[in-house]
């Protein structure tokens, strides 16, 4: 009974794992979370500018569903929107720039799924194999149901060893979804897009290059501290990266984003110099970190495979060996007669 009751509970733990990358209605965490709230995103930018483009105004409620968007969608929006109406600016081309951004965003969130559903499988076999084996060997293999206990034990430090390589198995397929970023930096992916979108509404808006970087690390300091610490309140600050001439095939996705930032401090510098806009350069450069970013995180996909062996190697397969050998074991005492052995 108590090997069955371990069993079930590391099997509900398992689908517990997998079942939280399922988009349920009711809140929780998970990939497909952010999916499910990135289509409430594009539906409501996607109506306004229908109704824009017909030449229509919305009404009240839907600006403040639109502010009322997740963070940082509903702050960008409402905010660089606000901004360009009271300034007499075009909004259509910046609407336009955060829906293609949500867009681009949702369809690297469902190919990071898909590419990393096989560890996900994994981690799942992991967490109910070494139980069912256990059971499976508790039933046709004589003398283990004389020593339950001493059988109840050792699944148990089996499962244990599994449980730890499922745990292992999905903290690897977290990191290779964000491209490697620790935990702790995984907003700075979309907090650097969306920063670079509200420079760019305050210079479509009439706000100068240098202050307009100034208020949009300001947006960025709400979103992600420590990047905007990283970037530089003001716009002839040092870079950060300065000193180093790596390529961005060489950067980890840190890097890429620190790169982005000082590309896009360069254009500014470099506009202001010359007296010419800055705003195709700032687009370039945020094209350029969207493209590099995906491709981090395509590059740590395709590392996961070889990466998930690490866990079933250490942990899983001699979990598996450790359990039938101590199983055969068992069951020759029982066949040769070894009751009153030293077990």
């Amino acid at each position: 009974m108590l090997l069955w009751g371990l069993s079930f509970i590391f099997l509900f733990l398992g689908m517990k794992i997998i079942f939280s990358e399922i988009p349920f209605p009711r809140g929780g965490f998970g990939i497909s979370q952010e999916i499910v709230a990135l289509k409430k995103v594009i539906i409501v930018l996607h109506e306004i500018q229908e109704t824009l483009e017909a030449g229509l105004v919305p009404d009240a409620p839907r600006w403040f569903q639109l502010a009322g968007l997740r963070a940082p969608w509903g702050k960008l929006a409402s905010e660089s929107l606000e901004t360009l109406r009271a300034q007499g600016g075009s909004v259509l081309p910046t609407l336009r720039r955060i829906r293609n951004l949500a867009e681009e965003h949702e369809t690297a969130l469902k190919e990071a799924q898909a590419k990393s559903a096989q560890a996900l499988a994994q981690t799942f076999l992991c967490s109910a194999l070494v139980p069912f084996v256990g059971s499976t060997l508790y039933f046709i293999l004589p003398g283990l149901s004389l020593r339950p206990w001493l059988w109840g034990s050792a699944c148990a430090l089996a499962t244990g060893l599994s449980f730890f390589a499922a745990l292992w198995l999905l903290n690897l397929t977290e990191s290779a979804r964000w491209g490697g970023l620790k935990s702790s930096q995984r907003s700075w992916i979309l907090a650097a897009q969306c920063s670079g979108e509200r420079f760019l509404a305050l210079v479509r808006s009439g706000v100068p290059a240098d202050l307009a970087w100034s208020k949009a690390c300001e947006f960025l300091l709400a979103e992600a501290p420590g990047l905007a610490h990283q970037w530089g309140i003001s716009v002839w600050v040092d870079s950060v990266l300065a000193s180093q001439s790596k390529s961005p095939s060489h950067l980890s996705a840190t890097g890429v984003i620190l790169t982005a930032g000082d590309s896009i401090r360069k254009s500014i510098q470099l506009s202001l110099m010359e007296g010419r806009p800055c705003i195709e350069r700032v687009e370039t450069a945020l094209f350029a970190l969207r493209q590099d970013i995906r491709a981090k995180i395509a590059q740590e996909l395709g590392l996961l495979p070889t990466r998930a062996l690490v866990p079933l190697f250490t942990c899983v397969a001699p979990a598996l060996l450790g359990l039938l050998g101590f199983g055969f074991f068992l069951a020759w005492l029982e066949i040769a007669g070894g009751r009153g052995g030293f077990i």
